[in-house]
């Protein structure tokens, strides 16, 4: 004991504990020369495991009792080795070492007069720690993170049995096996679930409603006798005529027979638009009645427009209100005549007819997706409305525009697919989706625009499918018709009757909802890692603040140690 009363002289202190078989050498770094730890005004001490990487708070040392155990506490040079020898066993290999980092730390320190503030950070010179044992930001001591202790801590099942101190090295194994496995088969459902969230899955509601007032659809109907072979036969003989004044030849009439539309361009100085015009059905010929409702006529209620397509000149019906009323003697009622020869070889007689909606255009579908009225037979078309509300998605994109028509982009694809192919324009191309195109006002342009459209349309040339560029419709409304045909009376073959109409008002609705929320990916990401590793969210928090943690510590400990290497290099 008396060697430890006396230890004065030496620069700084030492623990000499008990479990003597380790020694540690530190450097050479603190200035602070004869001073000595007073334990009797000393609560607690920060001390520094090196090799376990822990840290403790060493509270109310009584130095009587530790004199009376014979725990050395000595002043040496921190530039000496530490020898383990019998002591506390709460001491086990723990060295003390001084925090330098304090802007004014100065050589002077090592003049500094013997006492507990020079020790417990209440001297000028910043070397120490407060006096309630505490360490200071440029204190005295280091305290150190305790990696294994922070990671057992963490609330998983089996981490203390992986990071404890007081496991075996088989039951270390065994549990880094399972945690492995577990963690393993968590991250194969996690991805799984992640993987089917992205691909966006859907699910479809159908929904049967009733409504008060339902939109009336769009009636495009044509003649599939393409042009009126009577305004045909006005063209040819005056076309006839005209060569035989001027060049004094007589034609045959087989000669004149052969002679198609394209022969035509020119005669009276008509281009290739009104041709067609000259040419085509009338509506006022080919309609003998048209009512909608009773006793109140089409035009009352609605209007005819005319329309171009590639069967010649078509006419749309368009009800200027919404339908209020069902049944079969309620709504749509027309009654239609045709006597005209067939214009080719061929062709059948009768009308086409399509019910779409409002905003597609009758280019294209008209001949995929119409219906054929013939001669001497009547035909009943019940309506029923669908109502198709889709979602844009990734993997299905569709387009939001309430205004926008896919058959009415497939009809531009198609206008522009046939000017491509040909030098000038047909009387359904529309010069808004051409640009300046010139219509074919002659014999041999016109014959060569109407093959590349049978090349193109019959023989596999375009299909929709080539516009890439057209998404489908998002909001569409499908008018599914229900058909029944009879056959008229005798005497009425060259009459159709057509009648269109709602059985009820009621309408299927039909919309797409997202079918994996985000909310149903959590709880199963959850339950995924609840069950396989006993994990949630506040799990995840103890491991963010565990490498917070670590971290900061580290960058302390690194900080110091540079200082100390600064500091050793000054030398005392």
């Amino acid at each position: 004991m008396s060697s430890t009363n006396n230890a004065k002289g030496n620069s700084v202190m030492s623990v000499s504990l008990r479990a003597a078989h380790r020694q540690k050498k530190i450097s050479d770094t603190c200035t602070c020369h004869k001073r000595r730890l007073d334990l009797a005004t000393t609560e607690a001490v920060s001390v520094i495991d090196f090799f376990y990487e822990s840290s403790y708070w060493i509270p109310d040392y009584d130095y009587q009792a530790m004199e009376q155990q014979k725990v050395s506490i000595t002043e040496t040079n921190f530039g000496g080795i530490v020898y383990s020898s019998d002591g506390m066993e709460t001491f086990s290999d723990h060295a003390l070492c001084p925090h330098p980092l304090m802007a004014h730390h100065k050589p002077q320190c090592q003049h500094q007069q013997q006492s507990p503030d020079a020790i417990t950070g209440g001297g000028d010179g910043d070397c120490g720690i407060s006096g309630n044992g505490r360490q200071r930001q440029s204190g005295f001591l280091v305290k150190r993170l305790n990696a294994k202790k922070t990671m057992a801590e963490i609330s998983i099942p089996g981490m203390r049995a992986v990071f404890g101190l007081g496991s075996s090295l088989i039951r270390r194994v065994i549990w880094i096996v399972i945690l492995i496995t577990c963690f393993g088969i968590a991250v194969v459902q996690v991805r799984d679930r992640v993987i089917y969230y992205m691909s966006t899955p859907v699910t479809v509601n159908v929904r049967v409603s009733r409504n008060e007032t339902l939109p009336f659809p769009i009636l495009s109907i044509c003649n599939k006798n393409m042009f009126n072979m009577t305004a045909m036969w006005i063209l040819k003989t005056e076309k006839a005529n005209l060569i035989t004044r001027t060049n004094g030849t007589v034609l045959s009439q087989k000669e004149i027979d052969n002679w198609d539309v394209a022969d035509l361009v020119g005669v009276r100085g008509y281009d290739v638009l009104e041709l067609w015009n000259f040419i085509s059905h009338s509506i006022e010929r080919m309609i003998i009645e048209c009512f909608f409702g009773r006793n109140k006529t089409c035009e009352e209620r609605g209007k005819w427009t005319r329309i171009y397509n590639y069967m010649g000149v078509c006419y749309s019906y368009t009800l200027d209100s919404v339908v209020d009323t069902t049944g079969l003697f309620n709504n749509f009622y027309l009654r239609l005549h045709d006597v005209e020869p067939l214009a080719y070889k061929g062709d059948a007689s009768g009308w086409k007819l399509l019910i779409h909606d409002r905003k597609d255009s009758p280019l294209v579908i008209l001949r995929s997706h119409g219906t054929t009225l013939y001669r001497g037979w009547a035909k009943d078309m019940r309506v029923f409305v669908r109502q198709f509300r889709t979602l844009n998605t990734e993997s299905r994109q569709c387009s939001d525009d309430h205004d926008y028509s896919y058959s009415k982009c497939v009809a531009q694809c198609f206008s522009k697919a046939v000017t491509d192919a040909t030098t000038c324009r047909l009387p359904y191309i529309d010069a808004d989706t051409v640009g300046a195109v010139k219509l074919c006002n002659d014999s041999q342009t016109y014959a060569a625009a109407n093959d590349k459209v049978e090349n193109l349309l019959f023989f596999g040339k375009w299909s929709e499918n080539n516009c890439t560029s057209c998404p489908r419709q998002c909001h569409q409304d499908f008018y599914i018709t229900y058909t029944e045909t009879t056959e008229m009376k005798r005497g009425q073959e060259n009459l159709g009757k057509l009648r269109i109409f709602y059985q009820d008002m009621t309408y299927d609705d039909i919309e797409e909802e997202y079918g994996y929320t985000a909310i149903p990916l959590l709880c199963d990401i959850g339950g995924s890692l609840g069950l396989l590793l006993g994990a949630s969210v506040l799990t995840f928090f103890e491991i963010i603040e565990a490498i917070s943690a670590a971290l900061f510590h580290l960058t302390a400990i690194f900080t110091t140690c540079c200082c100390l290497m600064h500091f050793s290099s000054i030398g005392p």
